[in-house]
């Protein structure tokens, strides 16, 4: 199977702990559905147990996740449910607000090869939260959704480029320039003024 750029984390402490392919096969054919092969990838490294985003693979909680989102999706008239496949279910309380928020995590699977990676949920739609609803978000793709969330979590700092050394050589005269401007500005300023 073709690699994927997933940035897992190694932490001794909190291991991720992936599943078998007979478990992820047996996912599959309980749920009627072929995984996205990134996502079947995904699994093999970190879907019992992952130290950054989990996924759920109980097939009694996957099987009621489809019927909660295709339900919520086709009370908006959101979506063709028929090739969607959600794999996490989350609802937290947010104490500000006084009001659960629930996020669904799923794919269209219409494009197998590479399915469009979505978010539906409740967000805050005003400063004061005091306003939310149920909005639709496509995150396209989930090597990056997945990367995001790991450089959130560990704060994992990019490493400098060829291309930043270049850029900073480049603007670093450029700074120069514009100080020296500022100062003979000044420095004429003064001398008007006396």
């Amino acid at each position: 199977m073709k690699k994927y750029n997933f940035r897992f984390v190694d932490q001794p402490e909190d291991p991720n702990i992936g599943l078998t392919n007979e478990e992820i096969a047996f996912l599959q054919k309980e749920l009627n559905l072929q995984f996205p092969e990134n996502y079947i990838y995904y699994l093999q490294k970190a879907g019992k147990r992952s130290n950054v985003f989990p996924v759920e693979y109980n097939i009694t909680k996957l099987e009621k996740y489809q019927k909660q989102l295709k339900k919520a999706l086709k009370e908006r008239n959101l979506l063709s449910t028929e090739c969607l496949f959600c794999f996490q279910h989350h609802i937290e309380y947010e104490p500000l607000v006084g009001q659960d928020f629930e996020t669904f995590y799923f794919f269209d699977l219409s494009d197998p090869k590479s399915p469009d990676l979505y978010v539906f949920g409740d967000f805050i739609t005003n400063f004061d939260w005091r306003g939310y609803e149920k909005e639709l978000i496509n995150k396209e793709n989930f090597v990056d959704f997945i990367n995001y969330k790991t450089k959130e979590k560990f704060r994992i700092k990019e490493k400098i480029g060829i291309k930043d050394i270049l850029v900073w050589i480049i603007l670093i005269p450029v700074f120069i320039i514009i100080l020296i401007i500022i100062i003979f500005q000044n420095v004429k300023e003064k001398i008007k003024n006396q």
